[in-house]
């Protein structure tokens, strides 16, 4: 079969657009391990000194597990977004997408900004005893040093993706006449995509001192600059996969268990230099290396999730119905309930492992708990989330 120019066989093919569950499912799970991140940093060494309540209790895998799964997670939210993006703009149009957008998104992400976000802020002084009332850290500080937006960061920088792909398909008949097709990827366009990120994020993250953690605003956005190519690109690999079929029954669909064992060997890689290097004696070469290593690993977890989500957990459960049904629910309001029992528990005498299990359980349920009877069920707040 000749090769095409992109470097796929593939044939053209239009299918109707159907909610992959696997998909949906594997949201589900990342907004929880997004929980097991924020519940970890508590209990992490080396904890970042602005981080909401540290336990003085701290351990080393705790460490390991936040690096872990602070790679790929937002990578992975951002790749579904970009994936479902083109069939909703092909349902509603351009106009109508960019409104329905604003509603879910917009609204709550200002609010969360500017109502959220303040007393979540503000644990960082309540739980180091700093005296200062939180309307006055709301009035003074919170605009200044101690500005941040919580996990609402993400809404921002989502719908500002959605806003500008929105734009490109009302302005390009190219992209809003594209017709899916299916076919095996080259092992070329995974390679070009990494190293395309890659190369981008560390063009960043040298100006923002060779960190791929630093934060940073610009208006009214907040982000960390060296990982924004890769907030864009796998938005954009998601739309493209969507374009290409992947991971629908005509269409490419990884296998498991290779993605899975390239994940595992590469995370232990990625793990083993980063803690191979000490802090502050990065090199130029150090630093490309683990800009490389986090995206390989970034890369193939994204790739090894979604294979085996569609191997072992593409079924639609009335659990998993409602996971999925309240996954944006417990990613909104996760950071009320969290923090605050992280602060509780800092007073209890016990495991530190046994505290963290408690906190990310408590936190999750109690998060899916209220979505379930407030954010989806009431009259205004059920058509946003």
């Amino acid at each position: 079969m000749p090769r095409s120019g992109n470097g796929y066989h593939h044939k053209k093919k239009t299918m109707h657009s159907t909610r992959l569950h696997a998909l949906d499912n594997l949201r589900t799970f990342v907004v929880f391990l997004v929980i097991v991140l924020h519940g970890s940093m508590t209990y992490m060494a080396y904890a970042p000194k602005w981080w909401y309540v540290v336990d003085v209790d701290r351990s080393l895998l705790f460490t390991i597990l936040v690096m872990l799964i602070d790679v790929p997670i937002m990578l992975i939210m951002f790749f579904l977004a970009g994936y479902f993006t083109v069939p909703s703009l092909e349902k509603r149009g351009a106009g109508r997408f960019l409104e329905d957008k604003l509603a879910r998104i917009g609204i709550p992400w200002m609010f969360g900004v500017l109502v959220l976000a303040p007393p979540t802020a503000y644990m960082i002084y309540f739980s180091r005893n700093v005296p200062m009332s939180l309307l006055t850290f709301w009035q003074t500080d919170f605009w200044g040093k101690a500005f941040q937006q919580s996990v609402y960061w993400y809404l921002g920088i989502l719908l500002t993706l959605f806003a500008l792909t929105a734009l490109v398909y009302a302005r390009s008949h190219r992209f809003s006449s594209w017709k899916q097709e299916t076919g095996r990827p080259d092992w070329r366009v995974f390679v070009y995509f990494v190293l395309g990120v890659s190369a981008g994020s560390l063009l960043i993250g040298l100006a923002f001192n060779q960190s791929l953690d630093a934060w940073f605003h610009v208006y009214i956005l907040s982000f960390q600059p060296a990982r924004l190519p890769l907030y864009i690109g796998y938005f954009a690999l998601g739309i493209f996969a969507y374009q290409r079929g992947w991971f629908t029954d005509q269409g490419y669909v990884p296998g498991w268990g290779r993605w899975l064992s390239l994940c595992l060997a590469s995370g232990a890689v990625y793990i083993n230099y980063r803690f191979s290097v000490p802090p502050g004696q990065q090199t130029l070469a150090s630093t490309v290396i683990v800009f490389l290593l986090f995206n390989v690993f970034c890369f193939s977890s994204l790739m090894g999730s979604v294979a085996f989500f569609q191997a072992h957990v593409a079924f639609r459960s009335s659990f998993w119905r409602s996971q999925a049904r309240n996954s944006y629910g417990i990613y909104y309001l996760h950071p009320l309930i969290l923090y605050p029992l992280a602060l509780m528990f800092v007073s209890f005498s016990a495991s530190i492992y046994l505290k963290a299990a408690l906190l990310i359980l408590l936190a999750y349920v109690a998060s899916w708990g209220m979505s379930a009877a407030i954010l989806t069920r009431a009259p205004v707040l059920r058509r946003v989330f």
